[in-house]
């Protein structure tokens, strides 16, 4: 990993293997933006170089330099993309329904993600660092999970978070979905968030994004 300088474009530093690193790739291609992907494998230490550190003091992907404004927070990136490089597509200029789609991205960032990374932590490590079988179970039955899963799966029933189009929301919540897969999602007892995934796996930009190990599982 480098870290690029002179550049006249936007520069995403991530990594498509990451869930928060696979969606900015996946909203940026949606949205037809010219920017230059930089690869840095945070599995392999690369985000703790001093240089990339110096950009994100976390370690973590992905971060995105556009000039002299230095992002990092995968949401805050994709509303970036949408609000200041794409003209607002997949978000909003009406500021209730930009409201509500930022209500359902802090959710991801509060709720969603937190509880997902703590069930599905071992089984994604162990992929990841390929450690011996036999396979870690996830526990699909957490009780905060299944919460979580039952709001979720009531909303996106029949469309999108936030309606019958596709929108940042969206994004934000499928990113932990890259995981779900490798870890037994038990699609029969969740049959709505099932569909909506089915939904967004036909978004070119999305399926598009996928990378092994996760797409071989």
């Amino acid at each position: 990993m480098r870290v690029m300088t002179g550049t006249n474009v936007p520069v995403l530093y991530t990594t498509p293997v990451s869930a928060n690193g696979r969606k900015t790739i996946a909203v940026a291609r949606h949205l037809s933006l010219d920017v230059e992907i930089a690869s840095v494998d945070v599995y392999r230490g690369e985000g703790q170089t001093p240089a990339y550190r110096s950009l994100n003091p976390w370690g973590k992907v992905p971060t995105l330099v556009d000039g002299n404004t230095v992002l990092w927070e995968s949401n805050a990136i994709l509303v970036y993309f949408s609000e200041v490089l794409g003209d607002y597509a997949l978000s909003s200029r009406d500021p209730k329904r930009r409201a509500d789609m930022l209500r359902w991205m802090f959710w991801e960032a509060s709720h969603w993600q937190p509880v997902l990374t703590r069930v599905l932590a071992p089984r994604v490590a162990q992929i990841l660092f390929s450690k011996p079988e036999p396979a870690i179970p996830s526990n699909w039955n957490d009780p905060e999970l299944a919460t979580l899963l039952q709001v979720l799966g009531a909303k996106v029933d029949t469309g999108f978070v936030c309606g019958p189009e596709i929108c940042l929301a969206d994004f934000a919540l499928a990113g932990m979905t890259t995981y779900f897969r490798a870890a037994g999602f038990p699609e029969d007892e969740h049959p709505s968030v099932a569909r909506w995934m089915a939904r967004i796996n036909q978004v070119p930009a999305w399926s598009s994004s996928a990378v092994d190990p996760w797409r071989a599982c």
